[in-house]
């Protein structure tokens, strides 16, 4: 009985635990059906993406990964003749941003203090930190040491610093006008890093790697790299005793006659080297954007076109004398004023000097003995002259920017007679201050012109290329250049008031450069206006010459524009000129004549 009764109640239980196992089964199918739903949809999702988007996603990681980053070269170094480094670059680090690895929800905060140390706005900033669509992007370049520093120890995984060169001048405003400068961009934008912009600048190089995301190669990953090569390095032709001379006595002229600016050029007349080249206004090329552009991107003593005034003479007496047009003792009447073509032209001061040859008409410095030689000479050898020393074409001296003037030559549709008479004196025509410097130059060296140039040597590495002088005419015979030369020697030694009128100092009977036998002219220049005529209450004052006469080392031009209390304007100008050329004479060690004497006690 007590069998039956346990067997009984034994039943229903085993018909429990088949309920029980069916659940259990129906679950574990459930389960297992879910998962090879999910492991469909995993198959799926794989061969969506290995499959039918295999070449998208390709492109997308290699350009993720994959990249080719350009190596920037070190663009070279200029100098001056003596090795003083005048640009040069130095690496900075710069600052760049990885939005991708920034904390968004901290990002503001992030740019706040970014923007204190770096100086740019937050705003700005935290475009870059917050913008998604681009993987690398910069925020501040050319950071000081001490900023980058802080910005380091902020340990921060978005940002990166990267160093780049960024173009530096150690000089400062040194030869700014002839060395030029580069922008953010490296790109010279004017002088000597305009001219030499590709040469300076070198060949970029390539490294083509695979990358992580903190922007680094991946060592195991195959790499290609192909190096930049450097610039060239330039020496120029500029000596830093003379280069400060000029600019210190330029500055000086400008500042103290209230002067609008002006230009010294002083080059070797033997070999066309160009020693020293300022202007006024000058700039800092560290931070040429602070200065107006036809500052900073223009050279006046090749850029700026002027009538050379009675500078000019020199030349005009020289092409008549090579063209034997007029012999040294030939004179003409300086009636003061004479007319022609319907106009009545005049000296300075139209007072008649009366008979006067080639020498007296630069000694008086006449306006009308100019015109009459030139009317001896005629203007179709007259201009061919004018080809010949150089005027009409820019000189091709290494530096951007050069004009070549403008000359209304015979036989051109802009020539007229009158202009022909009054370029006899330096009006109607325009040239550059290195044009004069260059035809000067021709006299002084015995009638060879050499072309100018700045550059005196190239190296790219261990290989150095020297510049040769080169001679670009013979304009006048070597006679004809020391006939000139002992013309101007008087014209320059013997300064009298009734020439020069009311200027500022007593040149009469005085040595221009005392113990020194030096040649030169000056020169008052009417300043063209728009609409036609003369500006008729400011002039530029120049000065072109050279010494010693009988072996010129210097040729100098000392041009000051606008001068407020010289009407004349060489009143300002001679001062400079003395001071430069004796510094010159004295640093060459070129002992005084002993035989000169000084004419005022003769």
């Amino acid at each position: 009985m007590a069998t039956r009764s346990t067997t009984r109640l034994d039943r229903p239980r085993a018909s429990t635990g088949g309920a029980h196992v069916r659940l259990a089964r129906w679950r574990i199918n459930a389960i297992l059906l879910l998962c090879l739903l999910l492991i469909a949809r995993v198959v799926l999702r794989l061969g969506e993406l290995q499959v039918l988007r295999h070449g998208e996603l390709r492109t997308l990681a290699e350009r993720e990964i994959a990249q080719q980053i350009t190596l920037l070269p070190t663009r070279g170094m200029i100098t001056d003749r003596l090795g003083n480094v005048l640009a040069m670059d130095v690496d900075r680090e710069s600052l760049w941003v990885i939005p991708g690895l920034v904390d968004q929800e901290k990002a503001p905060r992030l740019a706040l203090t970014l923007a204190a140390l770096v100086g740019k706005p937050a705003d700005s900033i935290l475009d870059a930190l917050t913008d998604t669509k681009h993987y690398w992007l910069p925020v501040a370049r050319w950071l000081e040491p001490e900023v980058a520093a802080q910005i380091e120890a902020l340990n921060e995984p978005g940002l990166r610093l990267e160093y780049e060169p960024r173009r530096v001048y150690p000089q400062g405003s040194f030869a700014a006008q002839v060395i030029g400068a580069v922008n953010f961009n490296g790109e010279g934008i004017s002088g000597i890093e305009a001219f030499y912009d590709s040469q300076l600048k070198g060949i970029t190089g390539t490294l083509e790697a695979e990358f992580d995301g903190a922007r680094k190669p991946i060592a195991i990953a195959p790499s290609r790299t192909v190096p930049p090569r450097n610039g060239i390095n330039i020496q120029t032709t500029i000596d830093p005793l003379i280069q400060y001379v000029i600019e210190r006595e330029l500055k000086t002229a400008v500042e103290d006659h209230n002067a609008d600016g002006g230009s010294i050029i002083v080059m070797d007349p033997r070999t066309g080297a160009i020693r020293g080249m300022a202007s006024w206004p000058s700039f800092d090329p560290n931070r040429y954007g602070d200065y107006p552009e036809e500052v900073y991107a223009r050279n006046p003593a090749v850029s700026n076109l002027y009538e050379p005034g009675s500078t000019f003479k020199m030349i005009t007496v020289a092409a008549g004398l090579q063209a034997r047009a007029f012999t040294a003792d030939t004179v003409v009447n300086d009636t003061g004023v004479v007319f022609r073509y319907g106009y009545s032209l005049s000296n300075w001061n139209s007072g008649a000097n009366g008979m006067l040859d080639s020498e007296r008409v630069l000694y008086f410095s006449s306006n009308v003995g100019a015109l009459q030689l030139n009317e001896l000479t005629g203007p179709e050898r007259f201009y061919a002259a004018l080809r010949d020393f150089g005027f009409g074409r820019p000189t091709g001296v290494e530096l951007g920017g050069e004009e070549q003037g403008i000359v209304n030559s015979w036989g051109s549709p802009t020539y007229n007679d009158l202009n022909f008479l009054t370029n006899a004196y330096g009006q109607g025509i325009s040239v550059t201050p290195l044009q004069m410097v260059q035809a000067a130059g021709a006299i002084a060296n015995d009638g060879v012109m050499m072309k100018p140039y700045i550059v005196e040597r190239r190296c790219e590495g261990t290989v150095c290329t020297d510049t040769e002088p080169v001679v670009v005419g013979r304009p006048i015979e070597p006679g004809v250049a020391w006939t000139v030369r002992q013309m101007l020697v008087h014209s320059a030694n013997h300064y009298s008031p009734v020439v020069w009128g009311p200027i500022t100092g007593d040149y009469s009977d005085t040595w221009l450069v005392p113990g020194y036998r030096v040649g030169a002219k000056t020169g008052t220049s009417s300043i063209p206006i728009e609409g036609g005529g003369y500006d008729p209450n400011y002039t530029i004052g120049s000065v072109l010459g050279f010494g010693p006469v009988d072996e010129a080392h210097y040729v100098v031009l000392v041009k000051i524009d606008r001068p407020k209390d010289d009407i004349w304007g060489v009143g300002t100008a001679i001062p400079v000129f003395y001071k430069v050329m004796d510094e010159l004479l004295r640093y060459e060690r070129i002992p005084p004549d002993p035989g000169l004497v000084d004419p005022g006690q003769s």
